[in-house]
């Protein structure tokens, strides 16, 4: 498989916690603030795991040994060289990637510590096949996640020629006031480009359809949707199209990626609350 594992959760959590600290604000209950932020990190992390995936599946060779990272090079590349991997391939390809109990700082400046373990069944493009992916005291940015948190990626097949999978991720989150997330997602991601030149990962573009929903640190209820699929283009870290609308309550507030400004690589987007349009960049 490619590198293609998306930018979505560095673009939503750097769209959505800019809504906490702008303008918007005065639109925006403390509690609603908590949901839009909650969910971006929910975001984040959950994504953040199959690009440690790639990077520890890629950028290592040898079976049955500890090794270390020895070639991070890439935009997706996240691990330090330091860190320590385990890799198997029998009856499954597992790999085991441990930050240690004190914690390493990665090239994305997060210090992350505990272990992520993946387990690929029948391989990753066979339909059918699926990772999974399991946590042993794994904490980053200072957000410890449950060892009974999973995440898994299941390859479809070719939808209309298409090739696809669905994702599902199951976290409780623990932040740093001792507060506890849980947020569940079910996404499909659609390959729309890209999939005839199997060597340049540069050239994929995804669309991204699903829903989430989570319960916040302090308590409150959500969900979130995708209204419109979401397109990610390899190579621009921005979202380039789609919508999401997000509910707390009898509260509603929605996020326009779509194009506005006709450049190749756009970096705005607009808030939608109570009839009122806020246009922002994106970060």
């Amino acid at each position: 498989m490619k590198k293609t594992f998306l930018y979505f959760s560095i673009v939503m959590l750097s769209a959505l916690v800019l809504f906490s600290s702008c303008k918007k604000s005065d639109t925006l209950t403390s509690d609603d603030q908590e949901v839009v932020e909650d969910n971006a990190y929910a975001e984040q992390i959950s994504d953040d795991v199959i690009k440690i995936t790639d990077d520890a599946y890629y950028n290592n060779s040898g079976a049955n040994s500890n090794i270390l990272v020895r070639d991070n090079s890439g935009s997706s590349a996240i691990l330090a060289d330091t860190v320590k991997i385990t890799k198997t391939t029998s009856p499954d390809t597992t790999i085991s990637i441990d930050f240690g109990t004190n914690g390493i700082l990665c090239k994305d400046l997060r210090i992350r510590k505990g272990i992520i373990t993946f387990k690929f069944s029948n391989g990753y493009k066979t339909p059918g096949s699926v990772v999974t992916q399991t946590f042993t005291n794994y904490v980053v940015s200072d957000r410890s996640i449950s060892n009974t948190s999973t995440r898994s990626i299941t390859y479809v097949g070719l939808v209309s020629g298409k090739p696809t999978w669905n994702i599902t991720a199951n976290l409780t989150i623990t932040k740093p006031n001792g507060t506890t997330h849980t947020w569940n997602s079910t996404r499909t991601r659609t390959m729309i480009a890209g999939s005839s030149t199997p060597f340049n990962w540069l050239d994929d573009q995804y669309e991204i359809s699903g829903t989430a929903s989570g319960v916040t640190g302090n308590g409150s209820s959500y969900s979130m949707n995708i209204t419109k699929n979401l397109l990610i283009v390899i190579g621009c870290r921005f979202i380039q199209d789609g919508a999401i609308t997000m509910t707390r309550g009898t509260t509603s507030y929605s996020i326009d990626y779509s194009v506005t400004n006709g450049g190749s690589c756009d970096d705005q987007a607009t808030f939608i609350m109570n009839g009122k349009s806020y246009q922002f960049t994106l970060k």
